[in-house]
């Protein structure tokens, strides 16, 4: 038989896209965010919501305009440059306001805490920047966006095409940015060290 593969081609069609940037002075912002964090915690009670199953300490619903904060500029600033390069990448249509971070807030995961598969209506871009991630700290699952139709199917090998989600590990210092229909999740934090977090939404 002919071999057919030279009339034939693949096309890769609405991919999710991720963004992973560094901040490039980490050790120095993450030193003065975690002590503003730590006061924070001290001071705000958790808004975790009644309805998630997981524990997590978060200020989410109580202490979400974080990017206000003078202690938050700077990384609210690296954010928003990141959120247009992303915008860019897509080729999102930017007014002269570029994106605006719409809310932030923070985690703190303490051994054995995790969170629940989630995403964030209202918004257009989300994405967790890693102030404190001890070696082995829980990663961040990304769910393919057609997760929740997809019948598993026996595979040779995962690749791009056959996998149901994404696991990121959690680097101190780096910012991860998709958008906000994703369905994404922390595994379990099982660590005795604390697992902190920036987490984000944004429009423009």
């Amino acid at each position: 038989m002919a071999d057919l593969k030279q009339h034939m081609r693949v096309l890769e069609l609405f991919p999710s896209a991720v963004q992973l940037s560094t901040h490039p002075e980490k050790e120095r912002i993450n030193a003065d965010l975690i002590d503003v964090i730590d006061q924070i915690q001290e001071n705000v009670p958790n808004s975790r919501p009644e309805d998630w199953a997981c524990t997590v300490y978060t200020t989410i619903e109580n202490h979400n305009e974080l990017h206000l904060h003078p202690a938050f500029q700077e990384i609210s600033n690296f954010i928003v440059e990141e959120l247009n390069h992303f915008s860019e990448t897509n080729g999102v249509f930017l007014p002269n306001s570029g994106v605006i971070i719409k809310n932030l807030w923070v985690n703190v995961y303490n051994k054995n805490d995790s969170m629940d598969v989630h995403n964030h209506p209202n918004s257009l871009f989300t994405g967790v920047y890693f102030v404190k991630s001890p070696s082995e700290s829980a990663s961040v699952l990304i769910d393919s966006p057609s997760s929740d139709s997809m019948i598993s199917i026996p595979v040779i090998k995962n690749n791009d095409y056959n996998i149901e989600n994404a696991a990121f590990e959690s680097i101190e210092g780096q910012l991860l940015i998709f958008n906000s229909t994703i369905k994404h999740r922390v595994l379990l934090h099982k660590l005795e060290q604390k697992r902190i977090t920036i987490s984000f939404s944004a429009v423009i």
